[in-house]
């Protein structure tokens, strides 16, 4: 125990630090005890092998503990006294590293400065942050060359990145540091004169964390950066937040789902917009809903596009300059409009058309999943071609063109009261083969001249005839010959114009015909002469 009794006091310079035991111990070269190495060869030569292990006292308890590096002055005692085995430090000397010991670096000598320690000599000890000496070095001229400003949001305006605090000459300050004082921790006191009151947490790369006097808080990477929870992480933020990213941004939810509340806009402005479900997309709004493009494509793949409207549904296409047109295409299934009135024009032409293929939808199965890929107003198995029906009035009208009806087999106009066919000009009704003329009532024929037959040979039947005005003009009943059989009224009419053009071209046979015509009915002068 005498060790205790006659301590041996020492200052050295720490030579190695890598304790194989992680101890925390270190090799230390006491000055006026150890001899300097003089060589390999040396007789006085003390290799920093052969120096006995010192023990590091540590004041923080366990806190923040801390090994000194190698060329750093200590104080320490040797507990066994002058034997000098058994070393323990107690401190560091900062400062200490202004001076070499004597003989040092004198030609052959290595003094006592480990060559590895040798960059640190003439620095001060106190960090760059208590001293304010060493601004230009380290991060601080990276953190502050690469201070961002105006930066661009989303609405428009532009925010600056907050200062990062630059080394000052301030006692007050606690710093803890890495060995080499690159990576450390800042802690000012801001109730000191200076105000300072900054806490910064600052590596060696320039990546940096700090709160400064305001208690702004402001974090930089000069890398990469992630954020990680097991649990629940929720933010609030009272005013507003604001999000720049110069790249790619990603946001997936792996389970649950998702909302977003926002009470006022929702601006969302990106060069392709693509939205996928695989179920529904639900868009409702409570006023309305605008879209404009260049071009807007729809397509239903296993359903119908069912468009409701409480008022109108309005299309609009084309211009005079690409004459753009509105086309409908129903491949197999039906094209239906139920209105109220339909109103069709057009500025040229309209055209209608069936290629006539007998329909075959019939109405659908019954259950609850039963579907059918047509929807009628009637059942049309059968029907083809073209059908155009009204309980009351069907017109066709062309007020200045022509109307044509063409049948290549038939044609039929059927009318449960009257069919009327008027013309302002002349009506031609032709038949290649025969044209019959059939009525239940009276078939009547009016006209200022009724040809029946023109330029016929045919002796045995009425080549030609005029009635004018024929006005029931009643006669006594006479007898016909064979040859008017087909007259089945008598009566008496008024004498006709003459008209040269008509005799010029009549033949004998109809000369006879008039003849025996007015001898038999006689002139009827006295009627309506």
């Amino acid at each position: 125990m005498s060790g205790f009794n006659n301590m041996l006091h020492f200052v050295g310079v720490v030579e190695d630090s890598d304790d194989m035991t992680n101890s925390g111990r270190v090799r230390v070269r006491a000055f006026g005890i150890h001899p300097a190495k003089k060589g390999a060869t040396g007789e006085d030569d003390v290799p920093t092998d052969h120096l006995p292990w010192a023990t590091v006292l540590d004041g923080t308890y366990g806190l923040a503990p801390i090994i000194p590096a190698v060329g750093e002055f200590v104080f320490g005692f040797f507990i066994d006294g002058r034997d000098a085995q058994q070393p323990i430090i107690m401190g560091r000397l900062p400062g200490m590293n202004f001076s070499f010991p004597a003989e040092s670096g004198e030609p052959g000598e290595d003094g006592y400065i480990p060559p590895e320690s040798i960059h640190k000599y003439g620095a001060p000890e106190m960090h760059r942050y208590n001293t304010g000496e060493g601004a230009d070095i380290g991060q601080a001229t990276l953190q502050s060359s690469y201070k961002r400003n105006n930066i661009k949001q989303a609405d428009n305006t532009t925010f600056d990145e907050p200062p990062i605090a630059m080394p000052e000459n301030n006692r007050d300050t606690r710093v803890i540091q890495s060995k080499n004082g690159d990576n450390f921790v800042v802690i000012g006191d801001g109730m000191n004169s200076d105000g300072f009151g900054t806490m910064l947490i600052s590596h060696s790369s320039g990546s940096v964390f700090q709160i400064d006097p305001n208690g702004t808080i402001f974090v930089k990477s000069f890398s990469d950066s992630y954020t990680s929870t097991e649990g629940v992480q929720s933010t609030f933020v009272k005013g507003s937040q604001h999000t720049n990213i110069q790249e790619d941004y990603t946001l997936k939810i792996e389970k649950g789902s998702g909302k977003i509340t926002i009470a006022g806009d929702l601006d969302i402005e990106c060069r392709n917009f693509n939205v996928k479900a695989s179920n529904q997309i639900n868009l409702n709004a409570g006023a309305k809903i605008n879209m404009s493009a260049g071009g807007i494509g729809m397509q239903a793949t296993s359903d119908d596009i069912n468009l409701v409207s409480m008022n109108n549904i309005k299309c609009k296409t084309g211009t005079f300059a690409n004459g753009g047109g509105f086309y409908i295409k129903a491949t197999m299934g039906d094209f239906h409009v139920d209105s109220y009135k339909t109103n069709m024009l057009s500025n040229t032409y309209t055209k209608i058309a069936s290629n006539g293929i007998p329909a075959y939808s019939v109405p659908p199965p019954a259950g609850p999943l039963a579907t059918t890929a047509q929807t009628v107003p009637y059942k049309d198995l059968g029907f083809k071609g073209i059908e155009i029906h009204s309980p009351v009035l069907v017109s066709v009208t062309s007020d200045t063109g022509i109307v044509n009806v063409h049948s290549g087999i038939a044609t039929n106009i059927s009318s449960l009261l009257k069919t009327q066919v008027v013309s302002t000009g002349a009506v031609d009704v032709r038949a290649g083969l025969t044209l019959n003329m059939s009525a239940l009532g009276v078939t009547s024929v009016d006209g200022l001249l009724v040809n029946l037959g023109m330029l016929t040979a045919d002796t045995s039947v009425i080549t030609t005839a005029s009635i004018q005005s024929l006005r029931n003009v009643q006669a006594a009943p006479v007898a016909l010959p064979i040859t008017l059989e087909c007259i089945t009224e008598n009566a008496t009419v008024v004498k006709p114009p003459t008209l040269p053009a008509l005799q010029a071209v009549m033949n004998p046979v109809t000369t006879r015909v008039r003849d025996f015509i007015t001898s038999t009915m006689g002139t009827g002068d006295s009627q309506n002469d």
